[in-house]
């Protein structure tokens, strides 16, 4: 099933990016095999230039017949390890994407033929499925990752065009918060809000939690709180819950929205794990 998938989505984005180019491709063929040939050259040089002078560098800190020889044995040992560091990071983003498909297969109780057969029958939420494997390889956090599979999941249950509008804010969302972001979303969730969000405001009433306040209950906020709240509530995961009271923004209380309330619920490990 990865495979077969992963391979559809990656021809979808191919030609796209085939169509885009295919101007300017015809253009530089004009120039002939040969300026190509020295263009992969050119490249190719760089790149052993570019290792090189840090093996330069390596040698001339050493100094004297010692440092060349460094500088010398440095280059054929620093290309196998970037290789190396190539080929890892490459398993590392196809093993991301792999995780996340089997976890919503796994979410779904359906088997991997089963997943893929859902996913290719539907192109909106096919075009969902290409975002969320792109995604998951930059995702180094497992928790977002898995909060990522339940986001699809809940779409191949019901791939409703509303539904699919809120994963794919999910998955924006996702795609966009780090660790800190996740941790003030932990902390204003854990303050005295009204028993039911209002519909609408009641005058003197405030429920939620101020930036100084959650920096007190996580003084590692402290430093950049401001900058994460302003991202929170640009992705629309935070509201005001001032209902009107004038007060600076360290002051004015924040409580997550419904969506934010959503997102946290797939970030939350389940029971018993």
């Amino acid at each position: 099933m990865g495979n077969v998938l992963r391979q559809h989505v990656y021809l979808r984005h191919r030609f796209e990016i085939e169509a885009i180019m295919e101007r300017d491709s015809l253009r530089r063929y004009s120039f002939g095999v040969t300026n190509n040939r020295a263009k992969r050259q050119a490249s190719d040089g760089a790149a052993q230039a570019a290792i090189a002078g840090i093996a330069t560098g390596a040698g001339a800190a050493l100094g004297g017949p010692a440092g060349a020889l460094a500088g010398a044995m440095a280059v054929p040992a620093l290309s196998t390890g970037l290789k190396m560091l190539s080929d890892k990071v490459a398993r590392n983003r196809q093993d991301r994407s792999s995780e996340v498909l089997l976890a919503a297969a796994d979410a779904l109780g359906v088997n991997e033929e089963q997943l893929t057969g859902l996913l290719l029958e539907d192109e909106r939420l096919l075009e969902l499925t290409g975002r969320v494997i792109l995604s998951a390889q930059d995702i180094s956090l497992g928790v977002k990752r898995r909060a990522l599979a339940l986001a699809l999941a809940a779409a191949v249950d019901d791939p409703s065009p509303a539904r699919l509008d809120v994963m794919e804010l999910i998955h924006s969302a996702l795609s966009s918060i780090d660790a800190p972001h996740i941790r003030f979303m932990y902390v204003i969730s854990s303050a005295d809000p009204l028993p039911e969000f209002p519909e609408r405001p009641i005058p003197g009433q405030r429920y939620g939690m101020s930036v100084g306040q959650a920096s007190k209950k996580d003084p590692g906020l402290t430093e950049g709180a401001s900058a994460i709240l302003q991202k929170l509530l640009s992705l629309g995961l935070v509201e005001s819950s001032s209902n009107g009271i004038a007060a600076g923004d360290r002051y004015k209380p924040y409580a997550l929205s419904r969506l934010g309330r959503h997102l946290l619920s797939l970030l939350r490990e389940p029971q018993g794990e």
